[in-house]
């Protein structure tokens, strides 16, 4: 049960950084990526309501499959912003 409960804390946590990610100023996304992103996204939606509802019966592996999912998208959205977007948020990285 505390292996459900970590990844369960893992997934939260992968979900709040996506969210910064998408709600910082002045950066954009290429439209492919974010469709990618939704698309991980909402198949990790999908495996976590399988939990839920009691489709799925192992939950470590569903929360393992659901966490590389979602680390799949914040990676696809960090390394998918545009080069300008890159660019602003290294110089305010410099400022500090």
């Amino acid at each position: 049960m505390k292996i459900e409960v970590e990844r369960a804390l893992r997934v939260k946590s992968l979900s709040n950084d996506i969210l910064e990610q998408l709600l910082e100023d002045r950066i954009s996304f290429k439209e492919k990526d974010l469709r990618n992103a939704v698309e991980l996204l909402a198949r990790s939606v999908q495996d976590l309501t399988n939990l839920y509802v009691g489709v799925e019966e192992d939950h470590v592996s569903t929360l393992k499959a659901t966490i590389m999912k979602m680390k799949i998208c914040h990676n696809t959205l960090y390394y998918g912003k545009s080069k300008e977007s890159l660019e602003n948020e290294n110089a305010s990285l410099k400022k500090f």
